[in-house]
Parts: C-alpha cells; structure tokens; sequence
C-alpha cells in the first residue's frame, strides 16, 4: 500500500479545506492561481493508487472467501464423520452393554457347571463307595469262600461300579469340564475383542474432536483475515468515493469561479434603472434581494449545479421580447395576455425583471426547460429558504414575487 493511500486511511479527511488550485482575482492586477495542498491531477494519480489497491484487496478477499468455502465443506464434511462415527459409537456401545449380559449369563453357566461338576464328583464318589461296600452280589458267597474275600469284594465292587451307572456319571462329568473350558475360552476371546474395540473406538472419537478444533482454528482464523481485508476494501472505497467528490467540488469551484469573475467583468449597471441594482455572482438583481441569490447560489454550488442566468430588464429591453415573442403591433406588445406569447412574456412594467426581483436561471449554458431534470429538483429543495418561487409555466423563471 502506498504512503500516500495509508496517510488517507489514517487520517479522517480534510472536509472543508481547499484541496486544490484557489482563483484569486484582483481587479486591475490581474488573475493568478495559487496551489493549496492538491491539485486535481494529484487528487486523480491518489485515486488511481487508491483505485488499484482496492482491486488488489478485492482479488484476496475472494481468495480468502473461497479459503471460507472450502474449509466449511470440509468441516461439514468432518462434522458428518462425525456424527456417522457417534452412530457407530453408539451401536458398539450397545453391542458392548449386549456382551456383557452375554458374558454375565456365561459366567452364570460356568458356575453352574462348576456347581453341577461338584454335585456330580459327589455322587461319583458316593456310588464307587456304595459298590465298594455292597457284599450281596451274584458272587457274595464264593467271595466268602475266597482265600482273601476283602479283596474278592473290592474287585467286585470296581466291576459293578464300571459295569453300571456310574459309567454314565463319568461321562457327564467329563463332556462339562470340556463345556466349561469351552464356554471360558469364549468368553475371554469375546471379552478381549469388546475391549479391543472400545479403545478404538474412544480413539477414534478423540482424533475426530481434534481434528474438528484445529478446523475451527483454522476457519477462526481466516475469517478473521476475511474481516480485516473486508474493513480495509470499505475504507478504499469510502476514500476513493471521498476523493471522486473533491475532486468534482473542486473543478466546480474552479470553473465557477472562473466564470463568475468573467461575468462581472462584463456586466455593467445601468445608469438610469428605476431601482437599484447590484450584480451578484454575474446577476444584475436588486440590491434588496442580493443576499437571496447569493444563498441561492451558493446553496445549489454545494449541490454540484453552478447556475447563471438573466436579472435585470430595462423596460426597452422587456418591449423587445414582447416584439419577439408576441408580434409586432401596438396590441401584442402591449395589451395582448402573456399566456398568448410563445414563449409566455409578461407585458412591459409588469414583468419583475424590471424591477430586478426575477432571475431566468440557465446551467451549463442552456436555459433550464426541464421540470423533471435534477438541477430543477435541486432549486424546488433550497429556493424557499431564499425567498425565491417558480412561475409554474416557466422552469427557467423564479423570483421573490412568484411572477
């Protein structure tokens, strides 16, 4: 950014000081122009400068707002990761709270088991001493008869204890040992695949938050940037709209006066005018209304419109365009209504430029014809406040008199 650029946004603007070139007329000296702080051509080459920084200002702050653009997409994107992963985070969680009832009821079917394994080791137990101290078998008496009966009866007690039920409870008791270990095996594996799990899970979670801060920083950032950049293009086109209107007022002001001064030169007062005048700004007014129209005037100048015109008319002058206007003879210069003349014309020592209390105001040299154009708009706005009305047929005439 230039110095010159960064001096204007730091600095309000000199509103109401002379930035460029003043007329100073001295009449009998001669005429001169005195530079004040800017001419206009310095007010032009600051615009331009201005003018380039905000297109460079604008081409990042579309920059960044596509930064914006793309890193939203992405958070949104993030965001339905997210949401997507809580889903599944919450089936886990459920399928985790299902385990662990399926776990709770296996560890009440191992207890079970465990409880059923001891019932039965009791009644293996009890049915082998049973058929170890039964003497009453097919073979009771020969056992009798045996050199050793106790271990006759012993043998016969382990035969009949293979040979019977007992067979059946071993059995049974085996198949749960092999459905106990079976049913712990599944429980740890399931146990170990739900924590697994878990702990992928949580971390998952844990990568995604922080994945969704540093998103947030980063956008938080930016948009930040965004904000500057957006503060910075708003104060170069407040200043390049400032700068446009100083350099306008300033011309105006230049080429007012210029054209004001010409103007007095030219004009002279009449010696033998029934009242007396005073020439204000180029018009030939009576001195009573004199600080009407410059108020006026100044008053439209400050709207942009720089008006000049016609006062005064001498009475020869006002026969005149009655013969222009009305016709020739002794009845269209002086009985015929004004309304009948093209254009309206008033009839001599009616009209109140002969009495300088009426101007016909003109801008940018043509007569103002146009009720709807802007400078006419403009004089309906600040007239009154001037003593100044319009005679409705004609836009170009206002007066103190309203004829």
């Amino acid at each position: 950014m230039t110095k010159t650029i960064r001096r204007r946004l730091l600095r309000p603007l000199r509103r109401g000081q002379t930035l460029t070139a003043v007329l100073v007329v001295a009449l009998g000296i001669g005429s001169s122009l005195a530079a004040a702080q800017d001419t206009p051509d310095e007010m032009r080459e600051e615009r331009r400068e201005v003018q380039e920084e905000a297109a460079e200002v604008a081409l990042d702050v579309n920059a960044l707002t596509d930064d914006i653009d793309a890193l939203t997409d992405a958070l949104l994107a993030l965001h339905e990761a997210v949401d997507a992963q809580e889903a599944s985070l919450d089936a886990a969680t459920r399928r985790i709270e299902a385990a662990e009832v399926a776990e709770a009821a296996a560890q009440t079917a191992i207890d079970k088991l465990e409880a059923d394994i001891a019932s039965t080791k009791e009644t293996l137990l009890e049915s082998a001493v049973n058929s170890f101290m039964g003497f009453l078998g097919p073979l009771s008496g020969q056992a009798a008869l045996d050199s050793n009966p106790w271990q006759y009866a012993r043998t016969e007690s382990l035969v009949e204890f293979g040979n019977g039920n007992s067979t059946e409870i071993i059995d049974e008791l085996r198949a749960l040992k092999a459905e106990l270990e079976s049913e712990k095996e599944e429980a740890v594996a399931h146990t170990a695949e739900l924590d697994q799990q878990k702990a992928e899970v949580v971390l998952r979670v844990i990568e995604l938050d922080l994945a969704v801060q540093r998103e947030g920083n980063i956008l938080d950032a930016v948009e930040d940037r965004l904000d500057a950049r957006l503060a910075e293009v708003a104060a170069l086109e407040s200043l390049d709209a400032d700068l446009a209107a100083e350099i306008t007022a300033e011309e105006q002001r230049i080429a007012s006066a210029i054209i004001r001064r010409n103007r007095e030169r030219s004009v002279t007062i009449p010696d033998n005018a029934p009242v007396d005048l005073t020439v204000v700004r180029g018009l030939t007014v009576n001195v009573l209304i004199a600080d009407n129209v410059e108020g006026f005037l100044a008053a439209m100048e400050a709207r942009g419109f720089s008006l000049s015109g016609g006062g005064y008319r001498s009475s020869d002058s006002q026969i005149n365009l009655r013969r222009s206007h009305c016709g020739t003879s002794d009845y269209a210069i002086w009985e015929m209504p004004a309304s009948q003349c093209r254009p309206p014309t008033a009839r001599p020592g009616r009209s109140a430029h002969e009495r300088g209390l009426a101007i016909d105001f003109t801008y940018r040299g043509s007569i103002i014809r146009s009720r709807n154009s802007d400078v006419f708009r403009a004089m309906e706005e600040v007239a009154l406040a001037y003593g100044f009305k319009n005679l409705p047929s004609e836009p170009w005439h206002w007066s103190t008199t309203g004829g």
